[in-house]
């Protein structure tokens, strides 16, 4: 499932305990990893083309070192090593080494921001979950998290222990639902189903209609529950009323879940609500890894990358 990864980097302090966590898949299957930098064509003077050409290609040297350092770890821990430097805009360039190199998963980090510690995801990370059509995972690496160090750790080592997989019944959530069925033989000990009515649209129903939306969410929870045990998977179902973009972050952190997957662009039963907003804030500020899954139906609706 996760053969072959790409992990852009831009040499952050973290960037070695990312790569420790992205090997650790070697035992679900990855045998190669693409390590990409891409230099920022922006950044660069605005001058003559061939001069920043030329300029480049001694920024690619100056880089090869750091990249050497990369493909040793990648090595050590038995996976083959490709590497990638290129020279453009970071979103765009790291969407067409992921098409050129045909990628089963894209893996994108950030660091702690504010007095607060949230998770910063970046303007980059968040265009290549909006923009791509490939899974994206967000590692949240032992580095970042200070006190928390060794539960990171644990995310690190064990990845697919226990999973949480919010839906909003779309068919962008079906298609992540698909994907966890696939990671059936990754080391999955139970899978956390749950669906969040948001609370906002909720209170502007009659309650004989809410009611009626409850009884339709319990018995849909009930049938994904079915399917997977069908599987082989142990399930757990949870049900909550209130803010889905802060539910599920506060359900990942109950439930102690080592991942969450999730689609990026489904919309929800009332209108209005677009889960792929709830996508992106839990990657953002949730402490827990996170798999974000873009499939067919959750690409339709992207503007093209800018």
């Amino acid at each position: 499932m996760f053969r072959k990864i790409l992990y852009p980097t831009a040499f952050e302090t973290f960037y070695p305990e990312v790569l420790g966590c992205i090997t650790n898949l070697k035992r679900v299957g990855t045998e190669e990893i693409v390590l990409l930098h891409v230099i920022y064509a922006s950044q660069l003077p605005q001058v003559h083309e061939g001069y920043v050409l030329k300029l480049a290609d001694g920024l690619r040297r100056i880089l090869r070192s750091k990249m050497d350092d990369a493909h040793r770890i990648v090595e050590a821990a038995g996976l083959r090593p490709t590497i990638r430097i290129e020279l453009g805009v970071p979103h765009q360039e790291i969407l067409k080494v992921g098409a050129e190199e045909k990628v089963d998963m894209i893996v994108c980090a950030r660091e702690r921001k504010g007095a607060l510690g949230e998770i910063f995801i970046g303007s980059i990370t968040d265009r290549v979950i909006r923009y791509g059509s490939t899974p994206v995972y967000v590692p949240k690496c032992p580095d970042i998290f200070g006190p928390h160090r060794p539960a990171a750790e644990a995310f690190c080592r064990d990845p697919f222990r226990r999973i949480l997989y919010p839906t909003d019944w779309s068919e962008c959530a079906r298609e992540a639902l698909d994907y966890i069925k696939g990671m059936k033989d990754a080391g999955v000990s139970e899978v956390v189903v749950a669906h969040v009515m948001d609370e906002k649209a909720m209170k502007l129903q009659p309650e004989e209609k809410f009611k009626e939306f409850e009884r339709v969410d319990k018995e849909k929870l009930a049938e994904v529950k079915k399917e997977l045990e069908n599987e082989g998977f142990k399930v757990k179902t949870v049900l909550r009323v209130g803010n889905p973009r802060a539910e599920v972050i506060r359900m990942a952190r109950e439930e102690d879940v080592s991942l969450i997957v999730m689609g990026s662009h489904g919309k929800g039963r009332m209108e209005g609500i677009l889960w792929g907003s709830v996508s992106r804030n839990t990657a953002e500020y949730s402490e827990r890894p996170i798999l974000v899954i873009k499939g067919g139906t959750c690409v339709g609706g992207s503007a093209q990358p800018q």
